[in-house]
């Protein structure tokens, strides 16, 4: 088996893949499996041509270089300007540029939202107290395998004196009743959702005022955001005491 012979086709294989997932994206297509899978064989592709840019180092090098002068060949200099060129705009996200990066997903969707979403405001309200509701149960029992399935590593938690944590230093589950109550909930698009309610503990009768950003993922909804504080009226109360 020749090396060379199983990069190449590897190369080959796996450019066609994200071809043709890159074009579902960009015409608004994607699904999360067809961006997972983009990303994935994009690894691949680079590891591939890694290793056809090593086993072919002679002949790429002969592509660029002019062997009678030692100069740069024409051949190159025009794509490395092309891609310069990319980058640079790109990057200072010029206009252009952007009006190109969403040509094909105006092209097929013009200006209609995505098919399935945002959701309708009774499905977003129905979203958002089922979310708080298994939030806050499982918050009550102590329920640590509930709480991970509803945040992960990578949510914030603000908590009502300024303390932010991560969800790897989330706070305990306090193992006392949580009433929560979803005072408003609103579809920023068909994967985000804000809600805002209060949260009352019948033991010591107190009150909280949160904010939950709610994240669809694998078609899960999941807290990616959490910040709470205490009512204007127990800021004042608590301010007096002190």
């Amino acid at each position: 088996m020749k090396s060379k012979n199983l990069v190449s086709l590897s190369v080959a294989l796996v450019f066609l893949v994200l071809s043709v997932t890159g074009l579902l994206i960009y015409f608004a297509q994607g699904s999360h499996a067809v961006e997972h899978t983009h990303a994935w064989f994009g690894i691949m592709f680079v590891a591939a041509a890694i290793f056809h840019i090593v086993n072919n180092w002679a002949s790429i090098t002969g592509y660029t270089k002019d062997r009678r002068t030692g100069g740069i060949k024409r051949e190159f200099i025009i794509p490395a300007i092309i891609v310069l060129v990319f980058a640079i705009g790109i990057s200072a996200d010029l206009p252009v540029f952007g009006k190109l990066a969403n040509a094909g997903k105006t092209l097929v969707r013009g200006d209609r939202p995505r098919p399935g979403g945002p959701p309708s405001q009774t499905t977003v309200d129905s979203i958002a107290r089922a979310t708080e509701a298994a939030y806050a149960s499982a918050f009550s029992k102590q329920d640590t395998a509930a709480i991970s399935a509803l945040v992960d590593r990578k949510t914030a938690f603000m908590s009502e004196d300024g303390t932010l944590r991560s969800g790897a230093e989330r706070l305990s589950p306090a193992g006392e009743p949580m009433q929560p109550t979803v005072d408003r909930a609103e579809a920023l698009d068909d994967n985000i959702i804000v809600v805002q309610g209060t949260s009352t503990n019948a033991t010591k009768t107190t009150t909280l005022i949160y904010t939950h950003v709610l994240k669809r993922q694998d078609n899960v909804w999941r807290i990616a955001a959490v910040q709470t504080a205490r009512p204007a009226a127990k800021l004042v109360e608590t301010t007096a005491a002190n």
